[in-house]
Parts: structure tokens; C-alpha cells; sequence
């Protein structure tokens, strides 16, 4: 169960009256906003690093049912947010961060897609908490500021595992044949990447 985010399955359907309850409110000093989104399919509890909690629920279900789960939850929320804000990043560590980033990773970026033969779109840098970088149908380039606290061939196996998503957009065979002709070392870099927790980055920084 991830740490940021908590999924349950839909609950038997709960008669509960709308009054009462609007798009955000205060319980118990921690902040909560409610967002309706036509994709969701469960009730869905996010808490923020800032203290504050995201719901999203489906279209269907009333605000008061979306209430109700999280007071059910509220001890889950609490601690969540508890442990966050000890691993949390400082401001000046994301500034930091974030200012470095910008100097490097569009810069490193264009230089592997030239030297490899790979186009693509706009490039943003984002302060991500699970995903070091994404790949979009429009072949725009996500990449997660954090990376510029880790070691160059981390940041080049994730600057290249994008770059090969501009040609293949799933993680099948073909793309990892590509990943590898251009890296070789990739997969033993991806087992590597994948023990390294982005929160804990914030704790040594």
C-alpha cells in the first residue's frame, strides 16, 4: 500500500443526506478537498506533503458518502501526513533542486536525443513523488527534479528510458531492445533505480 496514496473499493452503497457537505472543508485541523472526476472509479484519499488531502470520487457517489470514508479513514490520514512531514523536502531543497535541474536535464536531454536519434516535444520539469519521468502520446518529456540529487547514470538511464518512449510507448520487447542497444547497462541501472525511494532522497540532502 503506497504511503501517498490509498485506493478502496467502492463500499456498499450508503444512504447518507448531501447537506452538510461542500467541496472542502476543515476536520480535525487538516484540510480537505473534494474533486469529482468522471475516470474515477473508487473513492480515492491522497495526502499532501503541504498537509492538505485530496478526494477524488466518482461522478456518482455524494460528497457525504466521500465524507464519511474519510472519517473512517482519519487515523490512516493522520499518521500518513505525520510521517510525510518528516521526510518532506525542505523549500530550499526543491529550489535548489528545481534551479539545478533546469540547468542540466534539458541540456543532457537534447544531447542523448541527438547523439541517439530520438524527437521530441516540450520538456518539464516537475517535483514528482513516484515516477521519475513520463512520456506523453504528444512525446512531451516529464522529468522529476530529484534526479539531479542522484548519480549521472541514473540520469541518464531515465532521460533514455523516455527518449526510447517517443518510439515505444509500452515497456514490451521491442522497447527494451532499443533501451539496451543505446545503454547497455540498462536493466542492471533499473534494478538499481528501483531501490532508491524518492522521499528518502530528502532525508540526506
Amino acid at each position: 500500500m503506497s504511503l501517498f496514496d490509498i485506493i478502496f473499493k467502492k463500499e456498499r452503497k450508503a444512504r447518507v443526506s448531501k447537506s452538510g457537505v461542500g467541496t472542502s472543508e476543515n476536520i480535525n485541523g487538516i484540510f480537505i478537498k473534494y474533486k469529482k472526476h468522471r475516470f474515477s472509479k473508487y473513492i480515492k484519499i491522497t495526502p499532501k506533503n503541504t498537509g492538505e488531502v485530496l478526494v477524488t470520487l466518482p461522478c456518482r457517489v455524494s460528497y457525504a458518502v466521500a465524507k464519511e470514508f474519510v472519517l473512517k479513514n482519519m487515523d490512516w490520514i493522520q499518521k500518513t501526513i505525520a510521517t510525510q512531514s518528516k521526510t518532506a523536502l525542505s523549500p530550499d531543497i526543491i529550489a535548489k533542486r528545481r534551479k539545478l535541474a533546469h540547468t542540466i536535464l534539458p541540456k543532457r536531454l537534447e544531447e542523448l536525443a541527438l547523439k541517439y536519434g530520438f524527437k521530441y516535444g516540450k520538456v518539464f520539469i516537475k517535483n514528482q513523488k513516484t515516477v521519475w519521468g513520463s512520456c506523453s502520446f504528444k512525446n512531451n518529456i516529464n522529468l522529476n527534479l530529484n534526479l539531479v540529487a542522484l548519480g549521472d547514470e541514473y540520469i541518464d538511464y531515465v532521460l533514455l528510458h523516455e527518449l526510447t518512449h517517443t518510439v515505444h510507448k509500452n515497456h514490451q520487447k521491442a522497447f527494451y531492445e532499443l533501451l539496451v542497444k543505446n545503454m547497455p547497462n540498462a536493466l542492471e541501472i533499473q534494478k538499481k533505480l528501483k531501490k532508491i525511494k524518492i522521499g528518502a532522497l530528502g532525508i540526506t540532502s
